[in-house]
């Protein structure tokens, strides 16, 4: 099979060496499974909190079209995207290119079971993303009370070491220009053009576009106003524009600004995307939505077939109700017994399924090393060349160190779930709020596996190993225009026999 490799590093933390010992890990569990590698996607310096912000993780979901490789391997999961929404979406869209995401430190099987595992392993990753961001925030808090720069500067601006605010001549010039084309009748598509045609880019590098434009318009720290989450300090660094330009500016941007348009779909947050069938054709049903005489959207999951051919009876449905629906059922699974018997089920698996090639390795090279250690005693109780005999005593003492060393570091990044980890996670699930929709988001992620939709009812599939499915009577669960009743299938997620 033809895989490439996709490794990043996040530049608060880690280091260029950090992608050499993702890529090699990765290799080795390559060749190992008797993979073939055919390229390399690395994003340097570069946070995974935000997938839209990786060139080279986008690259990769772009050459997925071609199909030209049937996975991507990682060296976690969290180097592929830390957190869920963005995992979900990615994924889905490799998916349909026939790719799938593939861990080298997380050995986690192909089947229901295995989704579980990973949707939990996603979890953790974005809180400990988010403990961490936590404590990235603090910092700045602590450097905004200064005035001192907190992150990337704008045009115009540098930093010194002690990350005071200092104007960069070069670029305030630019910065200048914008401001004086502006106020002097140039609209952006003049500023752009002319920016473009002499070469001049952004201080990321790229090409100026509308929204860079007006990022340097409205950007009070060109008047000397440091600001940070909402606070303003007038005089908090130097200024490169005077107030009476600034203002006059602001002006002119809200005298050209247009008429809003009248609002379209912008929800465009359907969750059940990628699980969603058709009871029918078993087609995937996809959101879409529409507008009224009066202007009010309506949103609806169709079937894909009915939509692009009409050769299917499906009829949409609307996305809040099916929705709900789904979000109301898969909580009930989340009771304190239930919750209990699938953390200890979980710990059991991951223990199971947790990838111990390289710790049986370097075990064996160890106990290699004992051996001839000891072979060299006895050389040297039998009177032997002393000299050479402690020179190579000396030398196994340290290799047996050096692998020693590298055992314990093996076993504390060795992802294993605990029974209170997992516990916690499951119980914030079930306190946390069904009507915000990253927590929606997250119940379908780590429960759902597919769902195939009739007229008058559904069946639900839940992530768990592939085994005997529950019938729970079809009744009546809610009120609706459609009269949807809804039949769920649950697989059983709480007997061990059936995540081993």
């Amino acid at each position: 099979m033809n895989i490439i490799i996709y490794a990043r590093f996040s530049s608060h933390s880690q280091n260029e060496q950090s992608i050499e010992g993702q890529l090699k890990v990765c290799y080795e569990y390559a060749e190992r499974n008797g993979y073939h590698v055919v390229g390399e996607y690395i994003d340097r310096a570069i946070s995974g909190t935000v997938a839209d912000n990786r060139p080279e993780f986008q690259r990769m979901i772009a050459d997925s079209a071609k199909r030209q490789f049937q996975a991507v391997l990682v060296y976690q999961l969290d180097r592929f995207a830390r957190n869920r929404y963005d995992s979900a979406t990615y994924k889905a869209k490799l998916k349909k290119h026939g790719v799938r995401v593939i861990s080298a430190r997380e050995n986690i099987s192909d089947d229901a079971s295995g989704i579980l595992i990973e949707g939990v392993l996603e979890s953790m990753a974005e809180y400990y993303s988010v403990e961490l961001g936590q404590k990235i925030i603090r910092g700045m808090a602590l450097n905004a009370e200064k005035c001192l720069s907190t992150g990337p500067l704008p045009l115009g601006f540098s930093a010194d070491e002690n990350k005071r605010f200092i104007i960069n001549e070069s670029d305030a010039v630019v910065v200048k220009r914008i401001f004086e084309m502006y106020i002097g009748g140039s609209t952006m598509a003049d500023i752009i053009r002319y920016l473009n045609e002499n070469q001049v880019k952004t201080n990321k590098g790229n090409a100026y576009d509308k929204n860079s434009i007006r990022r340097i318009l409205t950007n009070k720290r060109y008047c000397g106003i440091y600001t940070y989450k909402g606070t303003e300090i007038p005089d908090g660094i130097p200024r490169i524009i005077d107030d009476t330009t600034f203002a006059d500016v602001q002006i002119l941007m809200e005298k050209n600004k247009k008429a809003p348009a009248r609002a379209k779909a912008v929800d465009e947050n359907y969750i059940l995307t990628t699980r969603l069938f058709c009871g029918h054709c078993e087609a995937a049903m996809t959101g879409v939505s529409g507008t009224s005489h009066t202007g009010a959207i309506y949103q609806y999951y169709q079937c894909v077939t009915n939509r692009r051919r009409g050769n299917c009876k499906k009829k949409t449905v609307k996305k809040a109700y099916i929705e709900d629906l789904v979000i109301t059922e898969t909580k009930k699974l989340l009771t304190p017994e239930n919750i209990d018997k699938l953390a200890s089920a979980i710990e059991k698996l991951c223990e199971k399924e947790r990838n111990t090639d390289n710790l049986k390795r370097i075990s064996k090279l160890i106990r290699e090393n004992e051996a001839a250690t000891n072979n060299l005693v006895k050389s040297l109780e039998a009177g032997r060349v002393m000299d050479v005999i402690y020179d190579q005593i000396e030398k196994r003492q340290s290799e047996k160190a050096n692998l020693e060393a590298q055992l314990a570091k093996e076993k504390i990044q060795a992802p294993l779930l605990k029974y209170g980890q997992i516990k916690y996670f499951f119980e914030q699930f079930a306190k946390g709020d069904i009507s915000d929709l990253e927590h929606r988001q997250a119940f379908v992620d780590t429960f759902v596996n597919k769902i195939f939709l009739f007229d008058d009812h559904m069946t639900i599939y839940y992530n768990a190993h592939n085994s005997q499915k529950i019938n729970i009577p079809t009744g009546e669960l809610r009120s609706s225009p459609m009269g949807i009743l809804v039949e769920l299938r649950r697989i059983e997620l709480l007997s061990e026999s059936t995540l081993t």
